[in-house]
């Protein structure tokens, strides 16, 4: 008798799925009756319903965050070349050679490389600890949206 694992199944039946459905969307209830099928339980397929939301929920905030990080990076990048592509001159022009400019040069370097490492290395624990600052703001910053939404509408209605 042939085994399989669990990422073998999965494959096997996203074949089968998409060979049923013809690359059509399915709605909930269809799906459900496929679940079933297989013997999973009403409860259990809620559940995978409510974790697979949490997740795709999570994933596109990910997504905004990374863009987020990209832009930020860009921009910090962007002020690390200018600025002391000045100071470099400005030191080339004044004395005629590279000094002091060169530690400012290293040191800031330092950070935005850091910040580099941290932006494109997504799977590391700085990564995920800013991630998490992100989505407190976030959170905060829709709480903050809303209840100014809803004191804006009150405030309007009373004065009308």
């Amino acid at each position: 008798m042939d085994t399989y694992s669990e990422e073998q199944v999965d494959q096997i039946l996203r074949y089968a799925l998409a060979k049923r459905t013809n690359g059509q969307n399915l709605t909930k209830q269809q799906i459900y009756e496929i679940a079933s099928d297989m013997g999973v339980s009403e409860a259990d397929f809620l559940a995978a319903v409510q974790e697979w939301q949490s997740k795709q929920f999570v994933r596109k905030e990910q997504v905004e965050f990374d863009k987020y990080k990209k832009k930020s990076f860009k921009s910090n990048l962007l002020k690390f070349a200018i600025v002391n592509s000045f100071l470099v001159a400005l030191n080339l022009f004044t004395s005629g050679q590279i000094g002091w400019e060169v530690y400012l040069l290293v040191f800031w370097g330092l950070g935005v490389a850091l910040d580099a490492w941290v932006t494109y290395q997504t799977d590391s624990e700085e990564y995920e600890k800013q991630f998490q600052k992100w989505m407190q703001k976030q959170k905060r910053d829709r709480l903050t949206a809303q209840i100014t939404g809803k004191l804006t509408t009150s405030l309007e209605e009373w004065l009308k």
